[in-house]
């Protein structure tokens, strides 16, 4: 059986619960469509405890739309991203600066950002399965294994996130990336995903009606190294070509002595216009206004282009 999605109206719904939260937060920071971070600094006397602001917030959007909605309590926006995860469906979950230790501790590695099964699977290797064991191994361990990604696991098995509540700001770049289930060595593989990932980002560019200069390319291999290669065009471009032959011809400068396990695509240098020139990058093809418009309207996986399918 399948189930036919209204888009438009899950924009509606999630424009009315942001409105809600805006008017109980100082600074909220939208990262989905149902999924928002609250910095609730200078609202703590409204509120009888912190768990009296959590069921504030769950009751209001019960009132405004009838939905129900988790929501997680922390020191900062990764505990309390954890805490609300931890407490879905329609729960909440107070997590107080004294309580982080307790609470992370017996939680699997693969619940931190950025791990997921394949991290988890290469964290075994060690013995470490939870985080409690992941914080028995040193600073400087962690970063000769796995180099900045175990900077940033040392960091995230103490829950530590300096990273502030912002509102939303125009972006400064698009990007696009995936984890394969299984590490890659086949070049023709790779390409494929570029395709994809390219066209993501050069719509989401033609969508904020913007135009990028540079396209960079990040690998991360199976032993978690990771590199970028970044290259600036002369002029502006918003196509899906463009995208993607640059990104493919950075991808032919790398040299693949390890298989991939994450592969993605980055347009930066954004801009609104378009210097006239006699070397001007193409504007987008009418191929990529027909794909946009059946994104639109019936998802982005309805119709792909042939050199995806290869």
């Amino acid at each position: 059986m399948f189930v036919c999605g209204n888009m438009r109206r899950y924009v509606e719904v999630s424009n009315l619960v942001m409105s809600v939260l805006g008017n109980m937060a100082p600074i909220i920071q939208q990262v989905s469509i149902d999924e928002a971070f609250l910095d609730m600094t200078g609202c703590e006397h409204l509120h009888p405890s912190a768990y009296g602001m959590g069921e504030a917030i769950r009751q209001a959007i019960k009132d405004a739309s009838g939905l129900t909605a988790s929501v997680g309590i922390g020191p900062n926006k990764y505990i309390a991203k954890l805490a609300s995860s931890s407490c879905k469906p329609n729960g909440l979950l107070v997590v107080s600066e004294g309580e982080v230790e307790a609470f992370l501790d017996p939680m699997p590695v693969s619940k931190l950002w950025g791990v997921g099964e394949q991290g988890s699977k290469e964290l075994a290797r060690y013995g470490i399965t939870t985080v409690s064991e992941l914080k028995s191994w040193s600073q400087q361990w962690m970063i000769d294994k796995f180099g900045k990604w175990g900077a940033v696991l040392y960091r995230l098995a103490r829950g530590i996130d300096d990273d502030p509540v912002t509102p939303d700001e125009e972006p400064q770049s698009y990007a696009s990336e995936n984890t394969f289930e299984t590490d890659i060595s086949d070049i023709d593989v790779l390409r494929r995903a570029l395709v994809h990932h390219s066209s993501r980002v050069a719509r989401r560019l033609r969508e904020s009606r913007m135009l990028a200069r540079t396209v960079t390319l990040k690998i991360k291999y199976s032993d978690f190294q990771q590199i970028t290669r970044g290259r600036s065009l002369a002029e502006p471009f918003d196509d899906d070509n463009t995208a993607y032959a640059t990104s493919s011809s950075i991808l032919d400068e790398i040299n693949l002595a390890k298989p991939v396990r994450l592969i993605g695509v980055c347009l930066s240098g954004l801009t609104g216009e378009r210097q006239l020139s006699l070397f001007a990058q193409p504007r987008a093809s009418t191929a990529d206004n027909v794909l946009d418009a059946i994104a639109r309207k019936h998802g982005s996986r309805l119709v792909v282009r042939g050199r995806e399918l290869q």
